[in-house]
C-alpha cells in the first residue's frame, strides 16, 4: 500500500515539475526573448509625452534593461534630460504592457 502511494506522489511530482518548466520557458520567451518593438514604441511615445515636446524631441541616446518582470528604458532627450520608462505586464506570463514614465 505504501509503495502505491509513493508511486502516485512521484508521478504527480514529475507532472508538476514538467508543467513548471514549461511555464518558466514560456515566461522567459514572452518577456525576454520575443520581439519587443511594440513595447519600445509605446515607451518612446510616453517618454516624449513626459518630456513635453512630442515629436519635436531629439533623442540623443537610449539604454534599456529587459527582464522577466519588467522592461526599463532610459531616454536621453536634448534640452530636457533623462526620461525613465518602466513597462510591466498585467500578469507575468501574458497581458498588455502598462508603462510609467518620470524625469530623472
Amino acid at each position: 500500500m505504501l509503495e502505491g502511494v509513493k508511486g502516485r506522489l512521484g508521478a504527480v511530482f514529475r507532472v508538476f515539475t514538467i508543467l513548471l518548466l514549461i511555464v518558466s520557458g514560456w515566461t522567459a520567451y514572452a518577456n525576454v526573448f520575443s520581439d519587443d518593438t511594440d513595447v519600445r514604441a509605446k515607451a518612446g511615445e510616453l517618454a516624449r509625452k513626459e518630456a513635453g515636446c512630442g515629436d519635436k524631441c531629439k533623442q540623443t541616446s537610449m539604454r534599456g534593461n529587459r527582464g522577466m518582470i519588467e522592461e526599463s528604458i532610459e531616454y536621453e532627450m536634448d534640452k530636457v534630460g533623462t526620461i525613465a520608462v518602466t513597462c510591466r505586464r498585467a500578469s507575468i506570463v501574458f497581458g498588455d504592457y502598462a508603462c510609467e514614465a518620470h524625469k530623472r
